[in-house]
């Protein structure tokens, strides 16, 4: 199965870390929306709680996995920046790399 479109947004909200009580206000919706969005979710593939839901959701490629996102913020926005300077950056400690928000 997959998820629909808002709940990909969800998902994907949520596994930026944001709480389902932010995820409500950016989406001007209800708590108790987003909560049944997560509930229904959950159901739909077999995920026993939200973690779980954000798990399954990027190996099934429903949303991106963060650290994706991570690595194309670190190639500064030109794709060749990231061929240049992966080794480099990559062999970094992860306390090292600035953070981003997404």
């Amino acid at each position: 199965m997959s998820l629909t479109k808002r709940q990909t947004q969800i998902v994907e909200l949520l596994a930026r870390g944001n709480t389902a009580q932010e995820v409500a206000d950016t989406l001007c919706c209800a708590l108790a929306t987003v909560r049944r969005h997560l509930q229904i979710a959950c159901e739909r593939e077999g995920a026993r709680n939200t973690a779980h839901l954000v798990a399954l959701s990027i190996s099934r490629g429903f949303i991106k996995p963060l650290c994706l996102l991570l690595i194309v913020a670190m190639c500064d926005g030109h794709p060749d920046s990231l061929r240049r300077n992966a080794p480099r950056r990559l062999t970094k400690r992860h306390d090292d790399i600035p953070a981003v928000v997404i």
